[in-house]
């Protein structure tokens, strides 16, 4: 399976690097974790069919990992897409995506191709095509829920990852973590090939330390901030100090992995 990493940039803007996206291949289908990153813009340049994504997955409200979403949908309307689009995310996200879409005038009747909105929930698997999804919750948002949830009744503080699987492999995109621990229910599924993990919200220690518990082959990162850029050697050196002996790979702005 192949990883196109469209965006690998923490919430920050920078100057050089998108936010968050990966294009996954399989030999039958496309996912696209997340929408931060200018998918539009990509997937016309490189040429690809309006059919890709064929899946999307929507992990939490932070615009960068859905503020693309919009610009995603309006390109493939204009581009005469008719495949459906199938979007996966938390129950709030996808209320909250569809409302937008409106919003934006991108409405069903106009824009010519199916959208199907599937509301997942932690720990329950759900099957599109080749890949099986398995959600687990993150506890990414919740210091923010824990001030604001009350003035704000309506705004969804989930952030999902997932465990995906595919011909019998597994793999784990983490989304945002407040800490490593909370991979813990897809990492105990059993041999993991790649783990697409974000590295901004905790100390780079903690997530070989915990990853070094797990049967983990390698590990993408992600989601990083630009002070981290030129420090694959010395985060190589901290997982090999936490005992992690899977693969370490600092992944860049679309560049494609085969994961």
């Amino acid at each position: 399976m192949r990883a196109i990493f469209l965006g690998t940039a923490d919430g920050h803007t920078s100057a050089r690097r998108e936010h968050s996206g990966v294009l996954i291949h399989s030999e039958e289908n496309t996912l696209l974790l997340d929408c931060g990153a200018a998918a539009a813009r990509f997937l016309l340049h490189k040429k690809f069919l309006p059919d890709v994504p064929d899946a999307l997955w929507l992990s939490h409200m932070h615009s960068d990992h859905n503020g693309q979403f919009s610009s995603l949908i309006q390109s493939l309307w204009l581009r005469a897409r008719r495949a459906p689009l199938h979007v996966f995310g938390p129950a709030e996200v996808m209320r909250a995506m569809k409302d937008w879409l409106e919003k934006c005038l991108l409405f069903p009747e106009l824009i010519g191709f199916p959208i199907h909105w599937h509301e997942v929930k932690p720990g329950r698997a759900i099957t599109h095509g080749p890949f099986t999804f398995t959600p687990f919750a993150t506890q990414h948002l919740s210091s923010l829920a824990s001030y604001f949830k009350r003035a704000y009744p309506n705004t969804c503080f989930d952030c999902y990852g997932v465990l995906l699987e595919y011909a019998g492999i597994r793999y784990v995109y983490s989304a945002d973590l407040a800490h490593p621990r909370e991979l813990a229910p897809a990492l105990e599924a059993g041999k993991i090939k790649a783990l697409l993990c974000e590295l901004t919200h905790f100390p780079e220690r903690e997530l070989f330390r915990e990853a070094a518990k797990y049967n983990i082959q390698s590990i993408w990162i992600t989601h990083y901030p630009d002070h981290l850029v030129r420090r694959e050697a010395e985060l190589k050196q901290i997982a090999e100090e936490e005992k992690f002996r899977g693969d370490i790979h600092l992944v860049h702005d679309k560049v494609a992995q085969e994961i």
